[in-house]
């Protein structure tokens, strides 16, 4: 696995974009910022679809206040969810959608709505942490590039943790 780094300063990443509440041509979806009182139901999804280290991230990620979190909701059901700022600040990740819904747009919908909120809140880059199938997602989906060297010297080998 290595990282990603994604410019929020590219304009052609973000033009005519905004945050988005809903999937489109999917009325029934909605991507919200987290709310505290979708907390465990978030974590529990995620560690139950992805395992406890996504899980912790994520739980980490609903500390804040607003949360560091987008969720993707199915008549108030938890599909599909993100996190940011959780094992590192700058960092987005984890990510996922359940895969009965994938196909539809929600993880790309996730990802740019946690990149503008973070270029919101002043960040110039984002790391996209411990990536591997995923790359080319990012690279279509916001212009990421690989770090050289992040696979031998990733924050999570630094915190003594290796997958």
């Amino acid at each position: 696995m290595f990282d990603m780094l994604v410019n929020l300063n590219d304009d052609s990443v973000f033009n005519n974009l905004v945050i988005n509440s809903a999937v489109p041509d999917e009325d029934r979806y909605r991507i919200v910022r987290t709310p505290g009182i979708l907390g465990d139901a978030v974590a529990d999804f995620v560690r139950s679809e992805f395992g406890g280290f996504w899980a912790s991230e994520t739980r980490r990620s609903l500390y804040s206040t607003p949360s560091d979190s987008y969720v993707a909701l199915l008549d108030g059901r938890v599909v599909g969810f993100c996190a940011f700022n959780a094992t590192a600040k700058a960092f987005f990740g984890p990510t996922g959608v359940h895969h009965d819904h994938r196909g539809k747009g929600i993880g790309r919908i996730l990802l740019i709505n946690a990149l503008l909120t973070m270029k919101s809140e002043g960040y110039a880059y984002t790391i996209i942490g411990g990536v591997d199938e995923a790359a080319e997602f990012y690279e279509r989906s916001v212009h990421a590039t690989r770090i050289e060297g992040s696979e031998l010297h990733s924050v999570y080998t630094h915190m003594g943790i290796s997958f």
